[in-house]
C-alpha cells in the first residue's frame, strides 16, 4: 500500500497553492490562508477563511431545487448586513453588477471593504454567496478575490469523488458520503463520514515523530489510534527510504459487534462488520495519516482514499 503524493486531487496553481475544500465546496487562494471557522451540512453551510493579513473569505452555500431568485438572495443579505453596520454607527454603501442570469457581482463599503458575488450551479443545483472583505484600505481586493473566485469548484471530480482540505489534511472521498462529525484539536484533525452502510474515517496527527518516540510504529498505533480492540495482524509497509506504515484486517470485537447488530436494524442498513485501517508516517512533514473503514462488504475503498490523501 502506498500513498500518491498528487494522485486524484486538483493541483493547485502556484500563486493559489493552499486548497480549501469542506462539504464538496472547494477553492483555492494564497500561501498560509487557513480555514477559521464552518458550520452546517451538505445541503447548506458556511465557511470563512482567514488570512495572514487582515483579508477574510465569507462562503455561503445551497443546494436546492428549488427555482431561486439570485437578487433577491442578494439584496437581502446586504441589506441584513446594513441593518449590523448602521446598529454599529458605521456608514454604508453597496452596488451590484448583474454578469449573466447565474451571477451577481456586488462591492460594498463600511468600515471595511468587499467584493463579491453570488452564483448559481444550475448543473448541480447549487447557490454559492461569496465574498473577500478586508478592513486595510490598501488592499486591491479586486485583483486579490478575481482568481480566487474563478477557482471555486461545487461539483465532484470526473470519478465522482469530492475533496476535503483543512488544517493540513487533504484527502477525498466519494461524494455519497456524508460528514457525521469533525474534531480539530491542536495538530490533530480528524473527519468522521458515512453512508448508508459504511463509516470512513480519516485523520491527520501532527508531531508524529515527538509522539512516537519510544515506541515501536504498531505499538503506538494500537495506543494512540485505538486498534488495540481489533484482532489481526498488523502488515507493515515501507516506500522509499524513510516513511512507513501497518495496515489491518480485522472486524469488530463482539462488544462492538452486537452494538452494530441491534443498533443497524433500527437505521435500514447492514452491520459494518468488516474492520481495515491503515496509517503511515510521512516524514518529510512529520505527520502520521490515519484511516478507517467499517462496511459489511469487501472493498478497496481505503486503497483509493489513501491514494487521494497528499502526503508531501
Amino acid at each position: 500500500m502506498k500513498p500518491g503524493s498528487q494522485a486524484g486531487v486538483s493541483k493547485a496553481s502556484p500563486a493559489l497553492p493552499t486548497l480549501i475544500g469542506w462539504q464538496g465546496v472547494r477553492l483555492n487562494t494564497p500561501p498560509d490562508w487557513f480555514l477559521t471557522g464552518y458550520s452546517g451540512e451538505w445541503r447548506e453551510g458556511f465557511i470563512q477563511i482567514g488570512s495572514p493579513q487582515s483579508a477574510e473569505i465569507d462562503l455561503k452555500w445551497t443546494r436546492s431545487r428549488r427555482k431561486t431568485d439570485l437578487n433577491y438572495v442578494l439584496q437581502q443579505f446586504l441589506k441584513q448586513l446594513e441593518r449590523a453596520k448602521h446598529k454599529a454607527r458605521q456608514p454604508f454603501a453597496g452596488t451590484l453588477h448583474p454578469v449573466d442570469e447565474n451571477c451577481i457581482e456586488f462591492r460594498w463599503r463600511s468600515d471595511e471593504r468587499a467584493v463579491g458575488r453570488i452564483q448559481r450551479y444550475p448543473d448541480h443545483h447549487t447557490i454559492v454567496l461569496i465574498q473577500l472583505r478586508s478592513a486595510s484600505r490598501h488592499d486591491a481586493l479586486f485583483q486579490l478575490a478575481r482568481p480566487i473566485f474563478e477557482s471555486l469548484r461545487v461539483a465532484p471530480d470526473e470519478d465522482g469523488w469530492v475533496e476535503w482540505s483543512l488544517y493540513g489534511l487533504q484527502t477525498a472521498a466519494p461524494a455519497d458520503f456524508r460528514l457525521e462529525k469533525s474534531q480539530v484539536l491542536t495538530g490533530q484533525t480528524r473527519l468522521t463520514l458515512s453512508r448508508r452502510h459504511e463509516r470512513l474515517l480519516i485523520e491527520r496527527v501532527a508531531r508524529a515523530e515527538q509522539l512516537t518516540k519510544g515506541y515501536e510504529f504498531a505499538e503506538w498505533v494500537d495506543y494512540w489510534l485505538r486498534w488495540r480492540g481489533w484482532r489481526g495482524a498488523r502488515e507493515p509497509f515501507t516506500w522509499s527510504e524513510n516513511d512507513f506504515g501497518v495496515h489491518l484486517q480485522s472486524r469488530l470485537g463482539w462488544g462492538a459487534l452486537l452494538t452494530e447488530c441491534v443498533v443497524s436494524p433500527l437505521r435500514l442498513r447492514l452491520p459494518a462488520w468488516r474492520v481495515r485501517a491503515v496509517a503511515w508516517l510521512c516524514k518529510e512533514r512529520n505527520t502520521v495519516f490515519h484511516i478507517q473503514h467499517f462496511s459489511p462488504f469487501r472493498s478497496n475503498l481505503i486503497e483509493e482514499v489513501m491514494a487521494r490523501t497528499i502526503c508531501c
